[in-house]
């Protein structure tokens, strides 16, 4: 049992001991506080310069971000001619000044950065300056773009350096605070996942923005390409024009056509077809590639022209074929009527490999309908110009040339003898006793036999003859390059093929009839076109008095019968 004593000096070492044991926690709370009030609001000292840096980063970023901006906006208008792609790189170009003057600000206390935030301020002016006087001739300033950049890179990789030594930092003074307190580490933990979470959400941005990148850059090239090639179809629109209004044929018409839409509708086959005269044939006129359709017999074999409309034969979008072909059907073909006023011309068939050739010919649809409307109007023009021309020149009852087109053709050819140093015939015709025989039958029976006598006219000539209907029942036969012997030759074959002539008329057969022809030389009979005729005229007077039905030559009436 202890003495009182005893237990009063145990009792106040207990209460030593507590007191000492308080004031020790007390200064163990006190000092561990204080620790933590250091290592926190070093902590936070340092999270602050890591969340500065992260800004000035961010903002550098945004810097960038409009510079590019500010180049793709210019490079819209360049393009597009779009005032409001302008009116935005103008607005990123002010935006950009006052992001550069906010950098400088933030990176006033960093004596690494100050020649590049000048060089960034210098940049963002030039741009600013380029921005307002920006024009559709401008060109971009590239170089003071990529200054920019370089720029920016710099500074970037200042603050990079700097972000990873405060972050060393903050890191080092976490690890002590694990030796100290789990409390600190705790807190050094909670401010590394908090810091974390702003990197990713950083990065998140970072890919988010980069996908739009992508994908604004994939709908720009995918505009300059559709730029590109509808450039380039209206390029070749406009060389087929020019070149179908240098063509003076059908033939010429034909095949620069079918190389228009050769070159237009590249990896396809095709072929031209033009309704003849008689409405009741369709004929391959040109043809491109290893086309199947190389003959017509109807138009209505044709659905495309049937329908009047284009048409298209594939899988899944029609299963009719067309009964045009002369091999294997193909799978895939469109049929596009050829209409100029009104009138269908005939067919455009272009015939299609694969899928993706059918997907080309349907994004150019509307060259083709231009250049379908094209080459119908060169058709049409050209078919009305000869329609003129033939009416201008020649005879509508015999079709023969007329006087005025032989009177022109007569001095054509004189001037061509005379350098060639060739000789020339003129042949004067007229029908024995026309005017009883019109009497007696009447004017259809008349007209009937000027036909007939201008087709043995037609068939007895050669390609460079020149048969000329002179007036009523005369005609005038111009043969160049002839001597006097073929000349007589000639006319007397003439002769004995009308003399043959039958034309079968109201149930009789009309026969008898006889011509009687005159014959001048050039140069021994004449010079000149009127003094060629002249003797021509006087041969075929002396040829009547001598009885008709014979050729007389002007100068020694050879042959007079």
């Amino acid at each position: 049992m202890l003495k009182p004593k005893s237990r009063g000096k145990a009792s106040q070492s207990a209460v030593t001991l507590l007191i000492m044991a308080a004031t020790g926690a007390v200064l163990f709370t006190l000092t561990a506080g204080g620790i933590v009030y250091t290592n926190t609001k070093a902590l936070i000292a340092a999270s602050s310069r890591v969340q500065h840096t992260q800004d000035v980063l961010s903002a550098l970023q945004r810097v960038s971000l409009l510079v590019e901006r500010i180049e793709y906006r210019s490079r819209l208008f360049l393009l597009s001619g779009n005032e409001e792609q302008l009116n935005r790189a103008l607005a990123s170009s002010n935006q950009l000044l006052t992001t550069a003057i906010r950098v400088q600000g933030m990176v006033s206390d960093n004596p690494n950065q100050r020649d590049n935030v000048r060089n960034l301020l210098i940049c963002a002016r030039d741009l600013d300056r380029s921005a307002k006087s920006f024009n559709a001739h401008s060109t971009l300033p590239e170089l003071v773009m990529q200054h920019c950049q370089e720029t920016i890179g710099l500074m970037n990789d200042q603050e990079q350096s700097l972000l990873e030594e405060r972050s060393s930092g903050s890191e080092r003074r976490s690890v002590v605070s694990i030796g100290t307190e789990f409390g600190f580490v705790a807190f050094s933990l909670l401010s590394l996942a908090v810091l974390f979470g702003l990197l990713l959400r950083d990065a998140l941005r970072r890919q988010r923005l980069s996908k739009k990148t992508a994908l604004t850059n994939q709908r720009l090239e995918e505009s300059v390409n559709a730029l590109k090639d509808r450039a380039s179809e209206t390029s070749m629109l406009t060389l087929a024009r020019d070149e179908l209004q240098l063509c003076i044929d059908m033939q010429q018409v034909y095949r620069s056509a079918a190389n228009s839409f050769s070159r237009l509708l590249e990896g396809t086959a095709g072929s031209l077809c033009i309704i003849n005269n008689s409405r009741q044939l369709v004929e391959v006129v040109s043809t491109w590639g290893e086309s199947a359709v190389e003959e017509f017999h109807s138009p209505e074999s044709c659905c495309g022209l049937r329908s009047g409309q284009p048409r298209w034969r594939a899988p899944g979008v029609s299963e009719i074929h067309c009964t045009h072909f002369s091999g294997i059907l193909p799978e895939r073909y469109l049929c596009q009527p050829i209409v100029a006023h009104g009138n269908t011309l005939g067919l455009l068939y272009v015939q299609c490999a694969t899928e993706d050739v059918v997907r080309v010919v349907n994004s150019r649809l509307d060259g083709i309908r231009q250049l379908v409307q094209l080459t119908g109007m060169a058709i049409a023009t050209l078919n009305l110009r000869t329609k003129l021309e033939n009416q201008s020149i020649r005879d509508s009852l015999t079709g023969l040339f007329n006087r005025h087109f032989m009177q022109i053709s007569l001095e054509r050819e004189l001037a061509r003898a005379s350098r060639r140093k060739q000789t020339l015939s003129v042949y004067m015709l007229d029908l024995d006793h026309f005017k009883r025989f019109n009497d007696t039958y009447g004017h259809g029976a008349g007209d009937a036999v000027l036909k007939s006598v201008a087709e043995i006219f037609k068939n007895s000539v050669r390609t460079e003859d020149i048969a000329c209907r002179y007036g009523g029942e005369e005609f005038t036969i111009i043969l160049p390059d002839v001597t006097p012997t073929v000349a007589y030759e000639r006319a007397e074959s003439i002769r004995r093929a009308v003399s043959a002539l039958r034309i079968p008329l109201a149930g009789e057969t009309l026969s008898d009839f006889s011509v009687s022809i005159g014959v001048s030389l050039y140069p021994q009979d004449g010079e000149s076109a009127e003094l060629l005729l002249s003797r021509a005229d006087q041969a075929l007077y002396r040829a009547k008095r001598a009885g008709r039905d014979q050729v007389a030559i002007y100068d020694s009436l050879v042959g007079a019968r």
